[in-house]
């Protein structure tokens, strides 16, 4: 089995200059199996969070390259100037929630892995946790109760006091064998500038940014 890590190396010999984005869409074709079928986040020994929806982002430094200013941790985002290229597979927590992140310092580029929707295993009491909005915590899963978790924000609240070493991934081959659903990702819109997240807009209306980088598995992992 290849693991994530071998397989963003792998998108990484990729990249180049010539880079365009009918290239990013197939290699994030390939590369969505492995955070969709290839393991889970590790909470300390407490908690897993098995990736439902994950959304790609890619933008790059350069003048010429493929850009997607939406993208959090970037240069001139929310610092003046440039800011450190984060290490492969870093968690970055954000406002939208959290990313698994491969930027590359070498060929200028951010990329990321929004976890956009999820399943919560309790390890300990072995069974799923669901958001319930009624009360805004999460809770048991109960007989009635949809699995899934789409809520990327909640996930920033659940997982936020954790330190860095209690948050990983872990590599588990699962027996999934549908194709995920590829869709464009919620809530992002075209930009009228590259560098700069300025959403495009006609007679009133935001114009949806229709890159098809989000990709949903369609079965339940089953512990």
């Amino acid at each position: 089995m290849e693991t994530l890590k071998k397989k963003l190396e792998d998108f990484e010999k990729q990249i180049n200059e010539n880079t365009k984005e009918e290239d990013l869409q197939t290699l994030f074709e390939k590369l969505a199996p492995a955070f969709l079928y290839g393991g889970y986040i590790q909470v300390r020994n407490d908690y897993k969070v098995y990736i439902r929806t994950v959304e790609f982002y890619f933008h790059s430094e350069k003048t010429n390259g493929v850009h997607d200013p939406i993208v959090y941790h970037r240069n001139n985002r929310y610092i003046e100037g440039d800011v450190p290229f984060f290490p492969l597979m870093s968690i970055h927590a954000h406002a939208s929630g959290f990313d698994i992140t491969f930027e590359n310092k070498e060929k200028q580029y951010r990329a990321s892995a929004l976890i956009r929707a999820y399943e919560i295993w309790d390890i300990s009491r072995k069974n799923y946790i669901v958001y319930d909005k009624t009360i805004q915590k999460f809770r048991d899963f109960k007989e009635n109760d949809n699995v899934i978790n789409g809520q990327s924000t909640y996930l920033y609240d659940f997982l936020n006091g954790f330190n860095k070493k209690s948050v990983c991934w872990v590599n588990e081959k699962t027996n999934q064998t549908i194709v995920a659903k590829q869709t464009h990702r919620k809530g992002v819109f075209e930009s009228t500038k590259p560098n700069i997240y300025e959403p495009k807009e006609v007679d009133g209306q935001k114009i949806k940014d229709n890159r098809q980088w989000s990709f949903t598995r369609q079965e339940n992992i089953r512990q």
